[in-house]
């Protein structure tokens, strides 16, 4: 999922995108203090969400708010303003919400109860979550699991993207780590089991002679809703997928 916030006052600006982050700790936020820079980012990606100021300089939020739609049909827009006057406006362009300073973590989660086109899978606060589109990250209780190694990280995207099957290890050694030496792997392994033991998932990682997997039953992932067509699944899914990592750029998800 990608928000966008815009907010010509920086400081304002960073108290919006940290009650955002608050909120959607696994989403992609771009924030800027300028329209036109919001619509340069638009340009490279669509958004999913967008938090709008009404004064942002040359242009109006609803004038931004417009241009969003015209690229972006189904992004949700909420307003975020000191202005009351612009809601009739607003709400005639579509906009999800709207929006009275000062922002609280109360506002931000009625916005987002009253998206239109978003859907928000609760789900990913609670326990072990995995994302896969855009960049792999991994979260637990709706935070970033920042303990991984590099390679611990890797090893459990590729895992994940095998979907469950059983992975011979020498597959894994030729992919992540170029043919070297399985020692790579089993350190990799050993940092993986220990991170998943730490926050409660040690049963996650299935391993037998000479194969690596995982339980799949045991992982909520947005790749895997996809694959079981859950309702929302597919629009948090933009044409990315596990961006950082080569072996899953010729990835088709379908």
């Amino acid at each position: 999922m990608r928000v966008l916030a815009v907010e010509d006052e920086v400081i304002l600006l960073g108290q919006l995108t940290n009650r955002i982050r608050e909120a959607l700790p696994e989403a992609e936020i771009v924030s800027f203090d300028n329209a036109d820079d919001a619509l340069d980012a638009l340009a490279q990606e669509v958004v999913d969400i967008a938090f709008l100021d009404i004064a942002i300089g040359h242009m109006t939020g609803v004038e931004l708010a417009k241009r969003i739609k015209a690229v972006c049909p189904h992004c949700d827009i909420v307003f975020c303003t000191g202005y009351s006057e612009y809601a009739p406006q607003a709400f005639e362009l579509g906009a999800s919400d709207y929006l009275m300073k000062p922002v609280t973590p109360e506002k931000i989660g009625h916005a987002l109860s009253q998206l239109r086109h978003t859907s928000i899978n609760k789900d990913t606060k609670q326990g072990l979550y995995i994302r896969c589109f855009g960049d792999f990250e991994v979260f637990y209780d709706g935070e970033p699991v920042d303990t991984f190694t590099k390679r611990s990280k890797e090893l459990l995207a590729y895992l994940v993207n095998k979907e469950g099957i059983l992975c011979p290890t020498s597959e894994i050694c030729n992919i992540i780590f170029r043919g070297s030496s399985d020692s790579y792997l089993r350190v990799a392994k050993k940092d993986l089991k220990a991170i998943l033991r730490d926050i409660g998932k040690g049963d996650v990682l299935v391993s037998g002679w000479g194969v690596l997997g995982i339980n799949r039953k045991e992982v909520r992932c947005d790749y895997f809703d996809y694959l079981d067509g859950k309702p929302g699944a597919l629009n948090l899914y933009k044409g990315a997928y596990m961006s950082q990592y080569e072996w899953a750029w010729g990835k088709v998800v379908k």
